[in-house]
This record gives structure tokens, C-alpha cells and sequence, in this order.
């Protein structure tokens, strides 16, 4: 399984968890069991997160990117300013 990090305005969702354990075989797969498991989570994650699998920045919106097993997947909040 995946280690998955999350953000503090993810953890909203989950109680406070910000890091957890996640099978899936693609983000768009360990988005899926994110949703299933925190009710709100996966519209947050789709659309206003970025994603780095094992410290490498993938482009917005990658659903199909392979997460193996052994994989840390940070879901990044979005940045703002001027």
C-alpha cells in the first residue's frame, strides 16, 4: 500500500489524519478509496490538488499515473498570492 500525506485543509475531512495507508494502482484509483473512506474528500482532491509520487510533481489533473505499492503520494494544496 501507499503512503499517502495529506494537507490541513484535507485533514478537515478526515479528522485530522494526514497521513494514512492507500491501495490503488493510480492516483485516480487512491483518489477513489480516499473518497469512499471521507465523504468530500474526493472533489477536493480532483480538482484543487496537486500530486508528487515519491517526491516527483506530476502535471495537473493526473489521474492515470502509477502509484506502486511502495509509493509516498503528497497531495498538495493549491498556493496562492500576488
Amino acid at each position: 500500500m501507499a503512503i499517502v500525506h495529506l494537507q490541513a485543509n484535507h485533514a478537515t475531512f478526515t479528522d485530522g489524519v494526514r497521513q494514512l495507508e492507500v491501495d490503488g494502482a493510480t492516483v485516480g484509483a487512491v483518489i477513489d478509496e480516499l473518497a469512499k473512506r471521507f465523504d468530500g474528500l474526493g472533489p477536493l482532491l480532483r480538482e484543487g490538488s496537486s500530486v508528487a509520487i515519491n517526491g516527483e510533481l506530476q502535471p495537473k489533473g493526473t489521474i492515470y499515473a502509477a502509484v506502486t505499492g511502495d509509493a509516498e503520494v503528497h497531495f498538495l494544496a493549491p498556493i496562492s498570492g500576488g
